[in-house]
């Protein structure tokens, strides 16, 4: 009876251990894992955002459309854009834009954070 129970002490901590084993390593595989998907995926630890493609809008030749897709503006603004633009013969300045309420600093650095480069030509 002493050596069955001497035996199942040695059998619990067997299994205890291998449970114990097995937790570490799942554990460590699951941490690999995720180091190689990182190290598949570089974008994944850049800390950096990616570039915005570079986008070049002239207020002074584009059309309703453009103004409303690529300036992400409604079309009732890119409508009096075009109208005061008609009515100025052309902006003088990129900046002349500012001069509508709708149009915010906060829409500009928008902007060029997309890099949207307003010209006048």
């Amino acid at each position: 009876m002493h050596y069955l129970k001497k035996n199942t002490k040695y059998s619990i901590l067997a299994f205890l251990v291998l449970i114990l084993f097995i937790t570490i390593s799942i554990s460590t595989l699951a941490k690999t894992e995720v180091y190689f998907s990182l190290y598949d995926n570089p974008q994944i630890l850049s800390t950096s955002s990616p570039k915005p493609e570079v986008q070049i809008i002239n207020i002074n030749s584009a059309s309703q459309d453009e103004l409303t897709s690529i300036l992400q503006i409604s079309e009732s603004l890119s409508r009096k854009i075009i109208s005061l633009r008609d009515r100025l013969g052309g902006f003088k300045d990129p900046e002349d834009l500012l001069q509508f309420t709708e149009i915010t600093d906060l829409e500009w650095q928008e902007w060029k954070e997309q890099g949207i480069t307003i010209i006048v030509e």
